[in-house]
C-alpha cells in the first residue's frame, strides 16, 4: 500500500474521527506546528478520550488503517500513514482534551500548557526523548506570550520537573 503525504494522512484522520464522532485534538509535532514552532515530523498525533478507544480502532480499520500497536495509553497506526493516539485516561489529559481550542483548519488543538504537559510526561517515561521535548518545551515557553504558568506549574509537579521549568521561563 502506497502511504499518502503528512497533510492527506491528518486530513484523511481527522475526517475519519470526525465521521465515527470521536472528540480529538492535535498533539505532538503538528500540534507544536499549530503553535507557530516548526520542526520535523513524519507521522500524526492525536489525544483522544480513553474511552473512545475501541471506537477510534474501529474507525480507523475501517478507513484503511493498520492497528501496528496498541497499549493501555497509546494506539499506533500504519499503512496509508502514521497516525498515533495518546489516550486520555486521567482527569488531567481528560481536561486538556476538553480545553483544546479550535484552529484555523478546522481541527481542534491541545493548548501550549496541555502540550508542555505531555512533553515532559513524554521524556520522563523515554529518556531517548528528552533532549527533543525539553528543545520543545522551551521553544513554547519562548513563543507563546501569556502562558497559563499555574497550570504548567501543575502539570510539571506531576513530575517533579517544576524546576527545570521553571529555569526555562527565568531565561525568557
Amino acid at each position: 500500500m502506497e502511504k499518502m503525504g503528512l497533510k492527506d494522512t491528518l486530513n484523511l484522520a481527522h475526517q475519519t474521527l470526525c465521521k465515527a464522532g470521536i472528540d480529538h485534538a492535535l498533539i505532538g509535532g503538528l500540534g507544536l506546528a499549530m503553535l507557530g514552532i516548526h520542526r520535523a515530523t513524519f507521522d500524526v498525533d492525536f489525544l483522544i478520550d480513553g474511552e473512545n478507544k475501541t471506537d477510534t480502532m474501529n474507525a480507523m480499520s475501517s478507513a484503511g488503517w493498520t492497528l501496528a500497536m496498541e497499549t493501555e495509553n497509546v494506539l499506533h497506526f500504519d499503512g496509508k500513514g502514521r497516525v498515533d493516539f495518546l489516550l486520555a485516561n486521567r482527569p488531567h489529559s481528560k481536561q486538556m482534551l476538553k480545553e483544546a481550542e479550535q484552529t484555523n483548519f478546522g481541527i481542534k488543538n491541545v493548548k501550549a500548557e496541555g502540550i508542555i504537559g505531555l512533553k515532559i510526561q513524554a521524556y520522563i517515561n523515554d529518556k531517548d526523548r528528552e533532549f527533543q521535548d525539553k528543545a520543545d518545551i522551551k521553544s513554547i515557553i519562548d513563543k507563546t506570550a501569556n502562558l497559563d504558568w499555574p497550570q504548567v506549574k501543575m502539570y510539571a509537579e506531576l513530575f517533579g520537573e517544576w524546576q527545570f521549568i521553571e529555569s526555562l521561563r527565568k531565561k525568557k
